[in-house]
């Protein structure tokens, strides 16, 4: 399994602005917002722009990340759990955990533990390993590929710069629109910027406090909230999923690892592993950022769209929405499925979900590919053809020779005990 982040606070860069245009409304006096007057701000942040808040999970409410993690490690423990069962704690195993080194990301991965263990003693033996988030040394050895690939993030025409010029290309056509709405209404001039960061406040709110609603959110109609959703797909689209050549590459560095541990099976991969990998222990999750996870949803071609999506408008019955490819907390499972068969030997497949729901796997045409469920021999030869169509991580992202052409540290036989290790 990989994972999302959960729930977080806006991230610095966006808190500080937050900040900055709240601050300016209220000095434009009780009129533009009549409720600013008595809103409480959700999130501190100081004049030299530190905060206790901004970019950790959200710690407070029915919506908090911190309980949305420890959910999602009792809710996958009850999915899972016939395989837990066949552990003998007496063999004191030791189970590996892996993140990304960015505090939010390894706060969920350990919340999830909380609760994936909470019944029992195998608390007591997870390894929580932490892979750096910025390490050129490690090259594709690593859980956030979109930083590892130099190409990508400096081509300033096909990486990732492209998908921010494309979402504000489409700001600028709706919001421009709800400016002149909004100026009749208030009597104030907004920005495209103001508004956006007017209709962000909205759901970060609700997030942060755990309240059925926000009064930055009644200011906008719903046609203006799916527009705002678009904007946001296209922001995702385009900087790392299918708008992306570079997008194939970096997804392919989990999928391959993934058709690996697949093929080794439980007898030699483990009964039960939280991972996209795997490793010679029995279980792992690794736990990273969207724009990591958004990159393997697009190599696997999941959500496909016929046309690119445009930066002008609203297509109608799109199949890329954010909102269902990688919400905060969102998960992409693999699971080797063993069913049986009438003809005798057991039927292995590969079924995979996403968020929670079952997805069909792209280009498995198969008698036998019902519930879901791929054969595994047809998903090996989906990904080795996909490997060949996407070319080397290190030759495509331009790195340096020497460098690991594909993650390793989870294959890894740990000596170090439970507990963080930092890589």
């Amino acid at each position: 399994m990989l994972s999302r982040h959960a729930e977080r606070y806006p991230t610095r860069s966006v808190g500080i602005k937050m900040k900055s245009l709240i601050t300016k409304l209220k000095a434009s006096g009780a009129t533009v917002l009549p409720f600013l007057e008595s809103w409480e701000e959700f999130f501190e942040v100081d004049e030299d722009g530190k905060s206790i808040d901004l970019e950790e999970l959200t710690r407070e409410g029915k919506y908090a990340g911190v309980r949305q993690a420890y959910n999602s490690g009792v809710k996958l423990r009850d999915r899972y759990d016939h395989l837990v069962d066949c552990v003998d704690k007496r063999e004191n195993k030791t189970f590996s955990i892996f993140s990304c080194s960015c505090s939010r990301v390894l706060h969920t991965a350990e919340n999830f533990a909380l609760g994936f263990f909470k019944e029992d003693e195998l608390i007591a033996n997870v390894r929580h390993v932490i892979i750096p988030d910025i390490a050129p040394q490690r090259g594709a050895d690593t859980l956030t590929p979109v930083k590892a690939c130099i190409r990508y993030r400096q081509d300033p025409e096909r990486g990732r710069s492209r998908g921010h010029v494309l979402s504000e290309q489409f700001k600028s056509v709706y919001l421009s629109r709800v400016a002149d709405r909004m100026r009749l209404q208030f009597d104030y001039d907004f920005s495209v910027s103001d508004l956006w960061y007017m209709q962000e406040l909205c759901g970060f709110e609700i997030l942060a406090t755990g309240n059925e609603e926000s009064p930055w959110c009644g200011i906008f109609t719903q046609r203006e909230w799916e527009e705002f959703a678009y904007a946001r797909d296209l922001l995702h689209y385009y900087r790392s999923g299918p708008g992306t050549p570079y997008s194939a590459v970096m997804g392919f560095l989990y999928l391959n690892a993934t058709r690996e541990v697949l093929e080794l099976g439980p007898e030699k991969a483990g009964k039960l592993f939280f991972s996209l990998f795997g490793c010679k222990l029995l279980i792992s999750f690794d736990s990273a950022h969207d724009g990591d996870i958004v990159p393997l949803v697009g190599t696997l071609g999941l959500f496909p769209e016929i046309e690119p999506l445009p930066p002008t408008h609203v297509p109608d019955n799109r199949n890329w929405k954010l909102s269902s490819v990688v919400p905060m907390g969102g998960r992409v499972i693999f699971e080797r499925v063993s069913c049986a068969s009438n003809i005798g030997a057991r039927r292995i497949g590969v079924r995979i979900l996403v968020n929670d729901g079952v997805v069909p796997v792209p280009g498995c045409q198969s008698e036998t590919s019902d519930g879901g469920i791929c054969p595994l021999d047809v998903f090996v030869k989906l990904v080795d053809q996909k490997g060949e169509e996407v070319g080397q991580f290190d030759e495509v992202c331009g790195l340096n020779e020497g460098l690991g052409r594909h993650p390793s540290f989870l294959r890894q036989d740990w000596e170090q005990g439970p507990g963080r290790v930092h890589l």
